[in-house]
């Protein structure tokens, strides 16, 4: 099936938005109502169809998660899901070697609630950590009672529990547990999602309602303290332009909160006709289209040079929906979380970071497409080139931050030509790997890996160049535990696995220098009797 034509949206660049959205500001608002993004009809899917095997030119991550349904959120990792483009995807599986997000950094989901009870979304649920459940008491002063995951502004109470499907989709793309053995994985595997709910059950919700969830999420942020970096914003106010919203965006920027906003599915120019509330000319707004696995523009997303800030993966997308149920979902409501969550991961790694060093890296790193020119201001969503524009994703080697942390063994071999072998059991998840480095000054390095994804098992060879991990083979392999061996000898490079060769390739990059290790990871990943004796 083509996917392309289901649902899109479009990008924005870094400079200062247009006098188009300036022009917007005189517009006369409408009725006050909210509408949701547009939903794909089909519900729940069978992860097993219409997959392609990853190819051996694919990047793939030095840390791939255990969930089950990885393999096919081509967002994070595309290897021609759907058709798709390999390696047109937001750069995830590079940038969970650096952080995989951390549970201080708290997003608030404006949305119709999240299901608090799913099983992969549970654990990364904000906790007020001034509120005592279920006493009935406004422990923290902040005029809401129990509100112990965030607030019901639909209901006005304490229990925003999401009988749409649509927020609890969007919350999963930001920060469904990662590496846990159970569905998706989100961009951040861990974070803390607050929960804002002002949609009812069919996604409808009113100005008031979405007010009020920007004033609580400011209002946490400035006056008690909790680490608010972006809020998600996948609705539509049909009303368009209001001067209250507009202040209310603002006073969230200047608490430090990114405001983040899906373009519109209207396949609309929003230069001409600007959308809200993306259209607001405000420098903590960032603007979301939707991209489809092919690499182009959804052609149902709203697109505009000046008024779209940067598209990120919106069609076709799985995650975690109501009832504790999965579903696939498209549109530029599924393609803003994608950088919504890469805020989060850039305040993970720099917890001090500003709202206009957040916008710099994202938009700033942004990569070009041909697809995009004219559409959106400036690229596809780059998570590990935005975490490398901090200095974040400049180390070597890269460590893999996985709860639990991977082990890493202290060089054990300087020898230029050395093989290394390992007793390597990954059958419950996780990888082993054994590298060994070569280019003291660039931080080259190559690296030999054994690792577990949807169910199968597959040896790869990397070679990291100072910037980053490139896979220049790689194939499925019989079995996830056996002896893996690892021969590097001048620029040639050869795994065994089992006592057979599994791969064998070259590599230009290699000079005769550095040493050798053994990097283990995920929790259920197994490593004994490492060796490293040398080639003559």
């Amino acid at each position: 099936m083509d996917w392309r034509g289901v649902f899109s949206s479009r990008p924005c660049s870094p400079r200062s938005r247009s006098s188009a959205r300036r022009r917007a500001a005189r517009l006369v608002p409408g009725p006050e109502r909210l509408e949701s993004r547009q939903l794909l009809a089909g519900d729940l899917w069978a992860p097993s169809a219409d997959i392609r095997s990853p190819s051996a030119a694919e990047i793939l991550p030095a840390a791939v998660p255990n969930d089950p349904s990885f393999a096919v959120e081509w967002g994070m990792l595309n290897s021609g899901q759907y058709g798709g483009t390999i390696g047109n995807d937001i750069g995830a599986a590079q940038a969970w070697d650096y952080t995989t997000g951390a549970r201080s950094v708290v997003v608030a989901v404006i949305d119709s609630g999240i299901d608090l009870t799913h099983p992969d979304l549970v654990a990364n649920l904000w906790v007020n950590p001034g509120e005592i459940p279920g006493d009935g008491i406004d422990n923290d002063a902040n005029g809401f009672i129990d509100d112990v995951h965030g607030w019901d502004f639909v209901d006005n109470d304490a229990v925003p529990q999401d009988g749409y499907g649509h927020g609890t989709h969007v919350a999963g793309i930001i920060g469904a547990v990662g590496n846990n053995g159970l569905g998706v994985t989100g961009v951040n595997w861990q974070v803390s999602i607050m929960t804002l709910r002002i949609q009812d059950d069919r996604g409808a919700g009113t100005t008031s309602a979405m007010l009020a969830a920007l004033r609580y999420a400011t209002t946490m942020r400035r006056d008690h303290g909790i680490m608010i970096v972006a809020s998600n914003n996948s609705w539509d106010a049909p009303a368009g332009y209001s001067g209250v919203v507009e202040q209310a965006i603002r006073e969230h920027g200047e608490a430090g909160i990114t405001f983040v906003a899906a373009a519109g599915n209207n396949a609309t120019n929003t230069d001409v006709t600007p959308k809200f509330p993306g259209g607001y000319d405000l420098p903590n707004v960032i603007t979301v289209g939707s991209l489809t696995p092919q690499g182009t523009l959804s052609v149902s997303s709203n697109y505009g040079a000046a008024t779209v800030d940067v598209a990120a993966p919106g069609t076709v997308i799985q995650s975690t929906y109501k009832n504790g149920t999965y579903a696939l979902l498209s549109g530029t409501s599924m393609a803003a979380p994608h950088v919504t969550a890469v805020v989060a991961l850039l305040a993970a790694a720099r917890p001090e970071i500003t709202v206009a060093e957040i916008r710099t890296a994202i938009l700033g790193t942004a990569t070009p497409l041909a697809s995009l020119a004219g559409k959106v201001a400036t690229g596809r969503l780059n998570a590990f080139a935005a975490l490398g524009s901090l200095g974040i994703a400049s180390q070597s080697p890269p460590p893999a931050v996985i709860p639990p942390p991977a082990v890493v063994v202290p060089p054990a071999s300087s020898l230029a030509n050395v093989s290394l072998r390992v007793l390597a059991d990954v059958r419950g998840g996780g990888s082993v790997g054994l590298y060994a480095r070569h280019d003291a000054t660039s931080g080259g390095m190559v690296m030999a890996e054994l690792f577990r994804t949807g169910g199968r098992f597959r040896a790869r060879i990397m070679v990291h160049d100072g910037q980053g991990w490139n896979v220049v083979a790689a194939r499925w392999v019989a079995g996830g535990r056996g002896l893996l061996r690892f021969d590097v000898e001048g620029n040639s490079l050869r795994i065994s696995f089992q006592g057979r060769l599994a791969l064998a390739t070259r590599s230009a990059l290699l000079v005769a220098a550095g040493g050798s290790g053994l990097r283990v990871s995920g929790v259920n990943a197994r490593a004994s009797n490492f060796v490293a004796t040398p080639l003559a």
